[in-house]
């Protein structure tokens, strides 16, 4: 392989230089046709004591899965402009002890935003607001300002669901245990000057995943599955059959061996454990809703007198540490997004890490490829809270503010 690449690097170079170029092009691309959409900040007030758990907002999003395909007709539109599919940002700010619901959305999906909210909570208030995270320093290092916080990702593959609402529920009484209330707490235990903001970038995507999560449980239950061939792998072997047979040729026809299946049973599902089993139907229960592409980005900043890296990091971490599932899946924090750096130059590495995660909190940025959350598992993450959660810190509608705007289209 090395002579190869050394006397022949000029035929595998354009190739090289294409994929390159592709990835930068793209990403230039399709972070300049977002920034050029016009959004709007959607601050969103529930009334209080309202009896809907996380499942409710599940219709919630089932009507913003709607929009998946309209964004884009041609390929033209995705690699010349740049046009991604449309997405929202669900987010939470935990802001000098208040703690406030938004969504960001596309001013072109304004209303169909504001109508799956109405149609599942008439009397909610919504209303556009001041972008919050407009406060503080977009460059590092601040003399008043200081952040921590990262991107967060899956430790398994998608098709390993985390801890949903389902599990929430408590043995005796069957009450919900409501994971939002955790986020509530640990938001309003902030003092003046400290803020925690949380964004849950969501974008629908077809079923490529479920294709994954199929393999992944064929494998599971040791299912007989022919390998794919590709094209070097299939040539190397045909190439391999022509040289063997070669001695035969001229007295006997070519034979080509046939690839051959273990002889095993169909499936082992009969054999696996009951924790194995649980796994298996945890993942094909998973793949049964429809998917989003999930993008989960975090920070807590502070004034430098009340900066508090521990306590801005567990406010967090805390939280999303319900949503752990030993055996299925569990959300960790991506290295190379924290605002965290070893050994070299570490002071420069992470105020870089700190200007980049702060810019790309600002701008919604969505053009890389996160992960895919279903339904319940993203209503379980972002939802409005229940009856039993105390919250005197959260902004509630008391009163009946008006009915639902009668002119929008409710999906």
């Amino acid at each position: 392989m090395y002579l190869v690449l050394r006397d022949y690097w000029w035929l595998f170079a354009p190739a090289f230089l294409l994929i390159i170029f592709e990835t930068v092009w793209m990403n230039y691309i399709m972070a300049k046709a977002a920034r050029e959409m016009k959004w709007l900040l959607l601050e969103i007030k529930v009334q209080a004591g309202i009896e809907k758990g996380p499942q409710i907002f599940e219709h919630i999003l089932t009507g913003l899965y709607a929009v998946r395909g309209g964004a884009i007709d041609t390929d033209f539109d995705i690699y010349l402009k740049g046009v991604v599919e449309s997405y929202f940002s669900l987010e939470l700010a935990g802001i000098d002890g208040r703690f406030y619901f938004f969504m960001y959305v596309p001013e072109k999906m304004k209303d169909l935003a504001e109508a799956q909210i109405y149609a599942q909570y008439p009397q909610a208030e919504i209303k556009e607001a001041e972008d919050y995270a407009k406060v503080g320093p977009t460059d590092f290092p601040d003399k008043n300002w200081d952040i921590w916080g990262a991107e967060m990702i899956l430790d398994k593959e998608d098709a390993y669901p985390v801890r949903t609402y389902n599990q929430f529920q408590e043995k005796i009484t069957s009450e919900l245990i409501d994971p939002i209330a955790a986020f509530i707490e640990e938001f309003g235990k902030h003092n003046p000057g400290e803020q925690t903001w949380f964004q849950v970038l969501i974008r629908p995507v077809d079923d490529y995943w479920k294709k994954d999560a199929a393999e992944i449980v064929a494998k599971l239950i040791g299912k007989k599955i022919k390998k794919k061939t590709t094209f070097f792998t299939g040539a190397k072997k045909d190439l391999s059959d022509i040289i063997l047979n070669l001695r035969f040729a001229p007295f006997e026809a070519l034979e080509y061996k046939k690839e051959e299946l273990p002889n095993l049973p169909e499936s082992l599902m009969l054999f696996l454990s009951p924790g194995e089993k649980e796994v298996v139907e945890a993942i094909e229960k998973n793949v049964a809703k429809v998917g989003f592409e999930t993008m989960i980005r975090w920070f807590y900043i502070g004034r430098k007198k009340v900066f508090n890296k521990a306590k801005g990091f567990f406010s967090v971490m805390g939280p999303l540490h319900q949503f752990t599932s030993q055996n299925l899946n569990m959300f960790a924090v991506d290295g190379r997004t924290k605002t965290s750096a070893y050994y070299v130059i570490t002071e420069m590495r992470k105020n870089i890490r700190k200007r980049l995660l702060v810019n790309r909190y600002r701008r919604r940025d969505f053009y890389q490829r996160g992960f895919v959350l279903n339904l319940e598992e993203l209503a379980t993450l972002y939802h409005f809270p229940t009856i039993g959660v105390e919250a005197p810190q959260t902004p509630r509608v008391q009163a009946r503010k008006s009915e639902s705007p009668r002119e929008l289209p409710i999906g």
